[in-house]
């Protein structure tokens, strides 16, 4: 058995760990990914995906082409995970930030009508 790297064996396949399981990857699982590529600049064809991922032989460029487009998707997944925190945090904070100015105004309310009844009531001079 010859020693693999991260980036592909001696016999040109992609490492075990980049398979589909014990599987082929069906057709639209290819394009999908295809499109993934695709969006950070790896153009291949699905049908070139699924016989890479299927173990057929592959030169160097496109094993170092498909672990650099995993990469880059990586990345964008974690930037959008991030902005989507972010959104999630401000959003919260703006709801605590209302609340708290409608309970000052009701707080603000209830003092003025306490203070108008309080008038009402007294006794004229």
């Amino acid at each position: 058995m010859t020693p693999t790297t991260p980036w592909g064996n001696e016999r040109g396949q992609l490492p075990q760990r980049l398979r589909v399981g014990s599987h082929l990857a069906g057709r639209r699982q290819a394009r999908r990914l295809s499109r993934r590529c695709a969006r950070v600049g790896v153009s291949t064809s699905p049908d070139r995906l699924r016989q890479m991922l299927a173990g057929s032989t592959v030169t160097w460029a496109e094993v170092a082409d498909f672990n650099f487009a995993l990469i880059a998707t990586q990345y964008r997944r974690d930037q959008f995970r991030a902005r989507v925190r972010r959104m999630k945090r401000r959003g919260a904070r703006s709801l605590l930030f209302v609340g708290m100015v409608l309970v000052t105004l009701n707080f603000l309310f209830c003092m003025a009508w306490a203070l108008f009844n309080l008038t009402l009531e007294a006794p004229p001079l």
